[in-house]
């Protein structure tokens, strides 16, 4: 029949098409997704360069503020001076007319210089400059030199202060604590920021995994998560002490071991984090180098492979101490802290910039993270307010522990008397 065959044909024909528009519809939906897959890349890469840009933005905020104060002090000074010379020019160009000679002058004498009187002057003159400069140089250095000032500028609890200790060579590392370390008041210090961690709250909400940070570098942050980590298992805890600056982390050569494998490994090739993990010298103490140096630190601390380290390592040790880089320096920080119960800030005596200190704190807190407290490090044994166990020596000192040790020490004693 004509209408069967022209039917026939007409499905022949769209058969024929159907392949054809079923490539074109893939080729379509290939394309759509190729371009969809280059605007995320183009967002993360957005999104990447907008937190470089908030990060040297806050850098710049803080130099702004610096140079800001700096113009006001500065425009004070200035104001006095110049209010100091407005005095000084009054009735400089009054009229001749108004003056009225009421004596005539004597005939001159011979006046003899007051040499002492001039010293006198200079001399006062030269102390009140002297002050004045040491007060704009007080003013224009906002380092922080001491508890009182610490209190005043920062509103975070101080959990402990730690006294200067000088490295024994000019370029050798300052040695871990040891149990009967000899640097009493070095010791103890640690021993203090201990009983603050474990009774700032109650038992089952204490932190369990800590992060140890400052703003800047030098300030002795690593030094300090090893110290404590040191003194946490010296009291029977399980501590994994974790070495997260992947760039400079150092606490294997505080330790006297490898740098890897580690950490950086277990993060980026898959490696379990516990075959990388090192026991120490110390008893209950292990340590996860940094492993190899690595400049994504930040890509890897937002992943998923981190929240699943952080979760197993918590499960496996009592106490999780983790050293990272300076928030100021790196992303590390401010990526790594929300994952963690709590975090320690290092601020080192005479060095830190309250200013900085702040704006590194205000990066921690708008991302969510829970500061328990500031480390005040470095603090001169002779500061006025720095009142803990160095000027107690010796209370550490050796006393007989037996009647007999104490009667071997007293019979030369009384010998002696007896002679006498």
């Amino acid at each position: 029949h004509p209408k069967i065959i022209a039917a026939t044909e007409e499905i022949a024909h769209l058969e024929r098409l159907l392949p054809i528009y079923r490539e074109q519809s893939n080729e379509q939906l290939t394309n759509k997704l190729n371009s969809l897959d280059m605007q995320i890349k183009n967002r993360r890469k957005d999104i990447k360069e907008q937190e470089e840009q908030v990060l040297e933005i806050n850098r710049k905020t803080a130099e702004w503020q610096r140079l800001k104060d700096n113009k006001q002090r500065i425009q004070a000074a200035h104001d006095s001076l110049q209010a100091t010379m407005d005095k000084l020019d009054v009735g400089k160009e009054a009229a001749p007319e108004s003056v009225t000679i009421h004596q005539k002058a004597s005939p001159a004498v011979p006046n003899r210089p007051q040499l002492s009187r001039k010293l006198a002057t200079g001399a006062l003159v030269g102390l009140a400059l002297s002050v004045v400069l040491l007060l704009i140089l007080d003013r224009l250095d906002d380092r922080v030199n001491s508890v009182t000032e610490l209190q005043d500028l920062f509103d975070e609890p101080i959990l402990g202060q730690v006294p200067q200790e000088r490295a024994p060579a000019r370029r050798a590392e300052i040695k871990l604590i040891e149990p009967e370390d000899s640097r009493h008041s070095f010791l103890e210090a640690y021993r203090n920021l201990r009983s603050s961690l474990l009774y700032m709250v109650k038992a089952s909400e204490r932190p369990r995994t800590l992060l140890v940070t400052s703003s800047e570098p030098n300030e002795g942050k690593s030094l300090t998560s090893a110290n404590l980590a040191i003194t946490m298992a010296n009291s029977g805890s399980r501590v994994l002490l974790v070495d997260a600056d992947l760039r400079k982390g150092v606490l294997h050569t505080l330790f006297g071991l490898p740098s890897g494998p580690g950490l950086s490994e277990a993060l980026s090739q898959g490696l379990n984090w516990s075959e990388a993990v090192q026991a120490t010298r110390t008893p209950n103490l292990f340590l996860l180098p940094r492993g190899a140096i690595t400049h994504k630190s930040s890509e890897f601390f937002i992943g998923e492979v981190t929240e699943r380290f952080l979760r197993d390592a918590a499960a496996k040790y009592d106490y999780v101490m983790i050293d990272t880089a300076p928030v100021m320096a790196a992303d590390d920080v401010t990526s790594l802290a929300p994952h963690l119960d709590g975090v320690l800030f290092v601020i080192r005596a005479e060095r830190t910039s309250a200013r900085v200190g702040r704006a590194a704190l205000e990066l921690l807190y708008h991302r969510q993270v829970s500061v328990l407290g500031l480390v005040f490090n470095g603090v001169r044994p002779s500061s006025v307010d720095y009142y803990y166990y160095y000027k107690y020596k010796d209370y550490y000192k050796a006393y007989p522990t037996s009647p007999s040790q104490s009667a071997a020490t007293a019979s030369p004693k009384r010998e002696q008397a007896h002679r006498a």
